[in-house]
């Protein structure tokens, strides 16, 4: 068993917003755990202390697996709930892409959305939280820091720069190593279905090769086997296959769109305590990883590098015992 008892399987269907009223509504699987095992809060009882957890690309939910037993160890699940939902398109989750070709749907807004309808679902409409996220997880977190600021008490984004920082470092620097190691960037944002048809065609061959590729070597082949097994699992599903490659296509394209708007009207800043935890192989890709965040928080940065050089890309796993303390200890602090 990957997680507690005490996390409860849940779908939740969101109530559409979408003009099209005969659009699917987007249907969300998430654990949750509750101190006092309530789905649905009253108006009448205490503000809860709610942690939302978002994976990232290749994974779903399952991700969180060790960053759990790190909370439990810590004594946190006495006192705080924790979601932790396969994002939208994502593993049991559903969500129909965009028919006009603009990706919107799987855009970072459009799921940050999704996220904040899921909390004002299991809670009250209001309900404030933290968000951590991994990887395009994290993506989604700074999007919600910005578009619902009065609703994310705080954000840990781990192992990730802005995604207009990412494209431009894709250049002849080190010769093209960045580009080299992130070329899923560029071919899973080709158009459909390109991606999908090379893929589809050895899915498990393809995603069991990125989950090894991305490992760091005291994990390479030491992952829980029920963990990775749902990560390669889920792509046999064409529409999962489909909704990740939105999630890229939306990255090379609407999101972008979305950040310039940010940046033109001064909104790229995010108004919450912002956590950036980071791999010493990421800071020896990025460099700059502390000079890039730092101006986009206004109350208080911190950035920590986790894990020694041993540990890959999957920080919530290689590196927990030192990453998810940073977490607490920054959680604590917003929330007393």
């Amino acid at each position: 068993m990957l997680f507690p008892e005490s996390f409860q399987k849940l779908f939740v269907t969101l109530s559409t917003t979408q003009s099209v009223s005969d659009r699917p509504p987007v249907k969300i699987f998430a654990l949750r755990h509750s101190p006092s095992q309530l789905s649905i809060l009253t108006p009448s009882e205490r503000p809860r202390k709610v942690l939302l957890l978002l994976h990232g690309y290749p994974q779903n939910h399952t991700l969180y697996y060790e960053t759990v037993q790190e909370l439990w160890k810590a004594g946190m699940l006495e006192h705080w709930d924790v979601v932790i939902p396969d994002l939208p398109g994502y593993g049991r989750s559903t969500k129909i892409p965009s028919m006009d070709g603009s990706h919107y749907e799987n855009s970072k807004r459009a799921i940050a959305a999704d996220c904040v309808a899921l909390i004002d679902t299991m809670y009250s409409p209001g309900q404030r939280f933290i968000v951590a996220g991994h990887d395009r997880g994290a993506r989604v977190a700074y999007r919600m820091a910005k578009d619902f600021r009065d609703r994310i008490l705080g954000i840990c984004l781990m192992e990730i720069i802005p995604t207009r920082m990412m494209f431009q470092k894709m250049n002849s620097m080190n010769n093209h190593q960045l580009t080299l190691n992130t070329y899923h960037w560029i071919f899973l944002a080709q158009p459909p279905t390109l991606p999908e048809t090379l893929i589809g065609a050895s899915s498990d061959y393809y995603f069991s090769h990125t989950i090894e590729s991305w490992t760091g070597p005291r994990y390479r082949g030491n992952l829980d086997p029920i963990a990775v097994a749902s990560w390669v699992e889920q792509y046999r599903n064409p529409a999962v296959l489909t909704g990740s490659l939105e999630d890229y296509r939306a990255g090379a394209s609407i999101d972008l769109e979305h950040d310039e708007e940010d940046e033109k009207s001064g909104k790229a800043v995010v108004d919450c305590p912002l956590l950036i935890l980071h791999t010493r192989e990421f800071k020896a890709q990025h460099k700059d990883v502390a000079d890039i965040w730092e101006p986009l928080g206004s109350n208080g940065v911190i950035v920590k590098q986790v894990g020694d050089d041993q540990v890959g890309h999957f920080l919530p796993i290689e590196a927990a015992a030192d990453a998810i303390p940073e977490l607490i200890s920054w959680m604590n602090k917003i929330v007393q």
